[in-house]
């Protein structure tokens, strides 16, 4: 049995075996309540095999301004979607909430699976798998206040942040060394890392921003769920 779910019956989505609740989700449907934002997923269903899918944005209150870049991967049978040192995730859209209202963006199955093969070194050989699915906190823009940069290894410190390892971030520096758009190696409580092949850079302070382009998620109980059209 589906069960219509939403904040309006003319903006309500049927929830059933194939919808997969990736973000914070409260008890309804018999389901526990879980919190899924920013982990990879791997989907019961191939995402490129689907003729059109949306994912859908529901936010639960009207401060819940912000939002999550939706990310997906190939992945192998032997591959496991959580290690994200495994695929590369490409950005398929981004839900960015700005109030009550339900946000949402389609993609079709051939589309999905050309930016997947776009995105991902080496070259996919043979079966293309779409079935991970993750989600990333917009960062806001984020102050930088140190730089270093040993052995091709740039650090960059911005203080408490969601920035996660395996996304792309932004980065405007007062030192040109760090700026450009790099994917993020390592992540600690204020810092993060990525490959920046240059003469090394003393550990010193630095100004600048740092962004994924999506507002911080505020508010609270967000959901993003993805409904599959056959």
């Amino acid at each position: 049995m589906t069960r219509a779910i939403g904040l309006a019956a003319q903006t309500a989505y049927k929830a059933d075996a194939e919808t997969i609740l990736l973000g914070y989700v409260g008890p309804w449907d018999d389901r526990a309540a879980e919190t899924r934002t920013g982990s990879a997923r791997e989907m019961p269903f191939r995402l490129n095999r689907l003729p059109f899918f949306k994912f859908v944005g529901h936010g639960a209150t009207s401060s819940a301004a912000g939002g999550y870049l939706v990310k997906a991967a190939h992945i192998a049978r032997s591959g496991v979607v959580g290690d994200v040192t495994a695929p590369n995730w490409v950005t398929l859209g981004s839900i960015v909430f700005g109030g009550e209202g339900p946000v949402e963006f389609g993609r079709t199955g051939p589309e999905v699976e050309r930016m997947v093969k776009a995105a991902t070194s080496p070259t996919i050989v043979g079966d293309v798998r779409v079935k991970g699915v993750r989600l990333f906190p917009g960062s806001g823009n984020l102050s930088i206040s140190n730089v270093a940069l040993t052995s091709n290894v740039a650090t960059v410190t911005v203080g408490t942040h969601t920035l996660q390892v395996g996304e792309s971030v932004t980065i405007n520096c007062s030192n040109s060394v760090f700026s450009g758009t790099y994917t993020i190696t390592a992540v600690t409580g204020t810092t993060f890392d990525f490959a920046r092949t240059n003469t090394n850079v003393t550990s010193a302070a630095a100004t600048g921003t740092v962004t994924n382009g999506v507002a911080v998620p505020a508010g609270a109980g967000n959901v993003i769920q993805i409904h599959p059209f056959r």
